[in-house]
């Protein structure tokens, strides 16, 4: 029997039921990815965990309902739009618009879903707002980089073949709602009254209205409510791919906005004085007599946990080592933030890197000059200054921005023959190259800024390289859940750590030993290393500072100190120059009057002596901990005072380097 040629309630309720099994197929496909997901990344025991993984599941349920109850809002939309107009011949026209909706929207999810695993393999996060200061790098590069690892060709092939299938099941789908026999009806509701029909229409929008929104609470279903368990890897289980991306837009937007971070703090822009920054170095006899060369070299992805493991069975750092136990290495040291730019505009402004701001280099101050500029005590002091970047200067931006900083020279890859250069520059080796040659150049003082790129994905070693021995610890497999390639990464690594000390050898067999300071540290942790237990936050975030000080400048150091990148140029100006005037937020590690020494980073990550803390400046969720500076270890307990102190030091900092960095 054929049905009315008006779209009625009857063809509504059954283009509402066929969709039915599209949505159960695409539902348990996501789960199934969960459980992938689950296993690829686990690196915790299941035992002791059971309820808080269940719960992690359930949750994640409930966010693939959101997702799919946002898609199919719109063809919910277009069957309530048709049963008021009821054209069904109009009706029947737009089936390829609903074919096409759900095409690309499945499509959309899975392509979502393949870019937050990617993330989650090189930051151990889902995506977040740092996904977007990939579209500020070197688009050439990092696409390179993509396509040379191995992995993304099982991507993309499965990519393709899930998008095929998609497309056929949605094809098949959505020809049964051409189908007008009653017969492809599972539900008679011919005999239904007005009201029942009325309140039927309406239930079926309030429970898609209530699946996108995901609960009953105050606030819809986010990232917020994964907070299930102090494991952050439990945490991570349930949340979407999209959920995660929408976060990161909507991050992102804020970030664009004059964001009120005083509010964010709690604290009032009134108390706060920008002359806290305003310093001046101790009184130096001994440098104002040598006028020493200082070379300040950051090392990609030198991060200090490998360092930790360093054997002879995993000699990660090869002949360094001998330069780690003759000179200074601080270990309880934290970098800016989480990636490269971080790092770099920290140290150059001498500023920490602030929550919701827009990188300087991206911004219209990138052509600005501070006073704050890492150089300009030493220009003053008639250094000359250089900067040397082992990439294209084109990166973000970072010549104009270096020329504004004050540097006189800036040299990056092509300034030497490209022997062996991988996707984001010139290696290691090439590196040193310059930074010597730039150092000979010269007969008066100077000040050298360098920054490699080597040790970086796709993780290539020059053809002649022979790596020393290297048989990766369990626990470092541990803390890099996933990651096939362990062997590679660490042969970079520890190229580029003999290569470093090739040049210290250079430095210290020369007439540079005596005349200059080398400080080396790392511009962030190795990108595979994650942890997902509030334990391991020091090891996910440390890199090592390295020291060398010739014989006639050294000075007393605790090497047990607390320090973080803001506090490298203060501690260089001590060493190197005599009451020189400077604006920087952090503190020299010379300074053994203070009780604490305070570190922290762009997660509001903060450490000092045997307490850390760690803030969330978003929601506002703080975490204290214990300590142990031998195992590096963090043992979650109640707040003391030291811990507020501590915070609110933070929390100061920010804003003043804010409204510093913000001034007119």
């Amino acid at each position: 029997m054929n049905m009315s040629k008006k779209f009625n309630f009857e063809k509504y309720i059954d283009c509402v039921v066929k969709i039915i099994p599209l949505n159960v197929t695409i539902l348990v496909t996501m789960s199934l990815y969960r459980i992938f997901f689950f296993f690829y990344f686990k690196s915790i025991p299941l035992l002791g965990h059971f309820r808080d993984i269940f719960k992690a599941f359930v949750l994640g349920l409930r966010f693939d309902l959101s997702t799919l109850a946002y898609i199919n809002s719109f063809i919910i939309f277009i069957f309530t739009i048709f049963l008021l107009i009821k054209n069904l011949r109009l009706f029947k026209k737009t089936i390829s618009i609903i074919k096409l909706w759900y095409c690309l929207a499945f499509i959309v999810v899975v392509l979502a879903t393949a870019v937050d695993f990617c993330f989650y393999i090189c930051f151990g996060e889902h995506v977040n707002i740092l996904l977007f200061d990939f579209f500020n790098d070197d688009a050439f590069a990092l696409i390179k980089t993509i396509i040379s690892d191995w992995r993304f060709y099982i991507v993309l092939s499965a990519l393709i073949l899930i998008g095929f299938i998609i497309c056929k099941i949605v094809s098949i789908s959505t020809k049964k709602l051409l189908d007008t026999q009653h017969r492809f009806t599972i539900i008679n509701s011919s005999y239904w009254s007005v009201f029942v029909k009325i309140f039927t229409v309406l239930l079926i929008l309030f429970i898609t209205f209530l699946f996108a929104r995901g609960t009953v609470s105050m606030f819809p279903l986010g990232k917020f409510y994964a907070q299930i368990s102090t494991n952050s890897f439990i945490n991570n289980i349930a949340l979407t791919a999209v959920h995660s991306i929408v976060d990161a837009i909507q991050a992102k937007t804020e970030q664009s906005k004059d964001k009120n971070i005083s509010k964010k703090l709690g604290l009032d822009e009134k108390n706060i004085d920008l002359s806290i920054f305003n310093k001046i170095s101790i009184k130096n006899t001994e440098a104002e007599k040598i006028r020493p060369n200082v070379i300040f070299i950051v090392l990609e992805g030198f991060g200090e946990l490998p360092i930790l493991y360093n054997s002879e069975k995993f000699n990660v750092l090869g002949d360094l080592k001998k330069h780690f136990d003759e000179d200074l290495v601080l270990y309880n040291f934290l970098p800016a933030g989480l990636i490269t730019i971080h790092c770099l505009e920290s140290t150059i402004l001498n500023m920490p890197q602030r929550p919701f701001s827009i990188q300087v280099t991206q911004s219209h101050k990138a052509y600005k000059h501070f006073s704050s500029s890492l150089i300009l005590p030493y220009k003053k002091s008639g250094y000359v200054t250089k900067a040397v970047y082992g990439g294209s200067l084109a990166w973000r931006g970072i010549e104009g921005f270096l020329k504004a900083q004050g540097f006189e020279e800036i040299h990056g890859e092509s300034s030497i023959k490209n022997e062996h250069r991988h996707e984001w520059g010139i290696n290691d080796a090439q590196f040193f190259k310059i930074v010597l040659r730039e150092l000979k150049n010269n007969s008066k003082p100077q000040f050298i800024y360098a920054m490699s790129t080597a040790t970086h994905p796709p993780y290539k070693i020059p053809p002649y390289y022979k790596p020393l021995k290297l048989e990766i610890p369990k626990e470092l497999e541990r803390i890099m859940p996933g990651e096939l390639n362990l062997k590679k990464i660490f042969e970079t690594y520890q190229f580029a750590n003999r290569e470093a000390s090739k040049f210290l050898d250079i430095i210290k067999n020369s007439k540079f030993k005596d005349n200059t300071i080398v400080v080396i540290t790392g511009d962030h942790n190795l990108r595979e290393i994650k942890t997902f237990v509030p334990e391991d936050l020091f090891k996910k975030y440390a890199v090592p500072m390295y020291l060398y000080i010739p014989e006639k400048l050294k000075k007393k150091i605790d090497t047990n100190i607390t320090a973080c990148h803001i506090d490298i140029a203060p501690t260089l100006y001590d060493l190197s120059l005599s009451q020189a005037k400077y604006i920087a937020a952090g503190e020299s590690i010379l300074d053994q009057d203070k009780k604490n020494h305070i570190a922290f980073n762009s997660n509001g990550f903060i450490l000092s002596k045997n307490k850390a803390v760690s803030f969330n400046i978003e929601n506002g969720k703080i975490l204290y901990f214990n300590f142990d500076t031998k195992s590096k270890i963090l043992s979650i307990m109640k707040p003391t005072n030291e811990h507020n102190f501590m915070l609110e030091y933070y929390k100061k900092i920010i804003l003043t380097s804010d409204m510093y960095i913000n001034q007119k």
